[in-house]
C-alpha cells in the first residue's frame, strides 16, 4: 500500500502544480500584480510540488548528482547555450506561426507560465522574475526532481516526451503548446546528457531572454510595423541557430560525449507514464481549463 501511495505522488505533484499555477496566476492579477506577488506565486506554485514529489523518490541519490554544481564535459556548455537560442528562437517562430494561422498578429508572446499581468514591471524586476526565478524553480522541479523519479520506471524516449507534455500543458493554453513542448524535450535532453539540471536552467534561461528581448523589440517599434517583418527575421535566425546547434551535437557523437538513450517500450512506456491517476487529474484539469477559458 506504501509503495502504491509513493507511485501516485510524482503524478499528483503535476496536478497541484497546475492548480498552484492557476489559482495564485488568478490571485496575483486581482492584487495587481507586481514583482513580489509573481515571484511568490511562482514559488509556491513550484516548491510545494517539488516537495511533494522529493517525497516520493525511493533513491534521491540522483537528484542530488543532477542538482549538484560540478563541472561540465567539454563541449555540453556550448552545445546548452547554441540550443538554448535554437529552442527559443524557434519556440517563439511556432507561437507566431499558431497566432498567424488564427488570425491573430502582435498577440502575448508570454513564456511566463503564470496567468497573470505584467505591464508595470520594470526590466530589472522581469529580468528577475521570468529569466532567473522562474528558470531555476520549474527545471528543478521539471527536470531535475520529475524527470529523475520518471527515469526509475521507464526509457528516456518516453521521459522526454512527457516532460515536453507537462511543461506545455502547465503553460495552461493550445496557443503556447507546440514551443513549450518542443522546449520541454530540450531542456530534458540537456539534463539527461549533461547529468546536470543547471544547463537546463541556462537554457529555459536563454529562452527567456529572448522572449524579453522580442517583447521589447516589438513594443519599441511596433508603430514602424515590425510585425510585418518578425516572422521573416526569427525564420533567419532559427535557421543559423539550428545549424550550429546540430553541428555541436554531431561533434559531441562523434567524440562519443553523449550517452546513449536508456531502451524504451515507445508508446507502451509512455502510457506507463499518462496512465498514473494524478497525472490524468492533471490532464483533465487542463482540459477543462481550456473549456472554461471558450465559456467564459
Amino acid at each position: 500500500m506504501k509503495n502504491n501511495k509513493i507511485a501516485l505522488l510524482p503524478g499528483l505533484s503535476l496536478f497541484l502544480c497546475f492548480c498552484l499555477l492557476t489559482g495564485t496566476g488568478k490571485l496575483a492579477a486581482r492584487l495587481g500584480g507586481g514583482a513580489p506577488l509573481l515571484a511568490l506565486a511562482e514559488v509556491i506554485s513550484f516548491v510545494l510540488p517539488l516537495v511533494l514529489l522529493v517525497f516520493s523518490m525511493r533513491d534521491q541519490k540522483k537528484l542530488r548528482r543532477r542538482l549538484s554544481w560540478r563541472r561540465l564535459r567539454p563541449g555540453i556548455l556550448g552545445l546548452t547555450v547554441r540550443l538554448g537560442i535554437t529552442v527559443a528562437v524557434l519556440s517563439l517562430f511556432l507561437n507566431l506561426l499558431i497566432y498567424r494561422l488564427v488570425g491573430l498578429t502582435g498577440a502575448d508572446l508570454t513564456a511566463l507560465p503564470l496567468d497573470a499581468p505584467q505591464t508595470g514591471l520594470s526590466m530589472g524586476a522581469r529580468f528577475v522574475v521570468i529569466v532567473v526565478l522562474s528558470a531555476v524553480l520549474e527545471e528543478v522541479y521539471l527536470r531535475g526532481a520529475l524527470f529523475s523519479v520518471h527515469e526509475e520506471s521507464v526509457g528516456t524516449s518516453a521521459c522526454l516526451i512527457f516532460s515536453g507534455l507537462a511543461f506545455a500543458m502547465l503553460h495552461g493554453s493550445l496557443m503556447n503548446f507546440a514551443g513549450p513542448f518542443l522546449a520541454g524535450i530540450a531542456y530534458a535532453y540537456l539534463t539527461y546528457i549533461s547529468g546536470s539540471v543547471w544547463p537546463a536552467v541556462l537554457a529555459h534561461g536563454v529562452n527567456n531572454l529572448y522572449y524579453l528581448f522580442a517583447l521589447w523589440v516589438t513594443d519599441t517599434y511596433a508603430a514602424f510595423g515590425i510585425w510585418n517583418y518578425f516572422a521573416a527575421i526569427n525564420a533567419l535566425v532559427m535557421l543559423l541557430c539550428l545549424y550550429l546547434t546540430l553541428r555541436a551535437l554531431e561533434q559531441l557523437l562523434v567524440k562519443g560525449s553523449i550517452p546513449h538513450f536508456e531502451k524504451s517500450a515507445g508508446l507502451y512506456d509512455l502510457w506507463l507514464l499518462v496512465r498514473n491517476p494524478g497525472v490524468l487529474a492533471f490532464v483533465l484539469a487542463f482540459a477543462a481549463k481550456l473549456i472554461l477559458s471558450r465559456v467564459l
